[in-house]
């Protein structure tokens, strides 16, 4: 009977081994749908201070089913962060993007909602003008000099979704 089960199992193995080697391609054209399965999702747990403008431009990034990164710190260092993260950060305002700023003690960051024909564009943002408070403003095409623009990357997890 051991003598059996041992013959079941070599060949157990040995059809496995087949199996994969006979079919490398398959499966290694599967490897980044499987990966990417086994990956949590980049957005699901906001890392940053409730109430901050950094967890704020978070969940607004996450409504929109794109994704930034949860380690960048204060806003001050996010436009640094995504860059060697490999995010695109230029002076272009886009829907969807994040406003950067380095100045004060901790920096600032805000959430582009809607770019005008004009230029203009529309920002929604949390503790600029008082603390805790969200707010929106117009600001123009000269504004954008005194910023960095980041602009989020497609989250995997919502693309697996659709």
């Amino acid at each position: 009977m051991k003598r059996f089960i041992t013959m079941i199992f070599v060949i157990i193995i040995l059809s496995t081994g087949l199996y994969t080697l006979l079919n490398k391609h398959a499966l290694a054209n599967n490897f980044d749908e499987i990966t990417l399965f086994l990956l949590p999702d980049p957005m699901a747990l906001n890392t940053y201070t409730d109430g901050q403008c950094t967890a704020y431009a978070f969940d607004k990034v996450k409504e929109n089913e794109t994704m930034i990164e949860r380690d960048w710190h204060d806003a001050k260092y996010w436009a640094k962060a995504a860059q060697k993260d490999g995010y695109l950060v230029n002076k272009t305002p886009k829907e969807g993007s994040i406003l950067q700023s380095s100045r004060g003690s901790l920096g600032h960051v805000a959430y582009i909602e809607h770019v005008y024909k004009n230029g203009n564009f529309k920002i929604s943002e949390i503790n600029y003008s008082e603390p805790f408070k969200i707010t929106s403003r117009i600001l123009t095409p000269q504004d954008v000099t005194r910023y960095n623009i980041i602009h989020p990357k497609v989250n995997p997890k919502q693309k697996e979704a659709s």
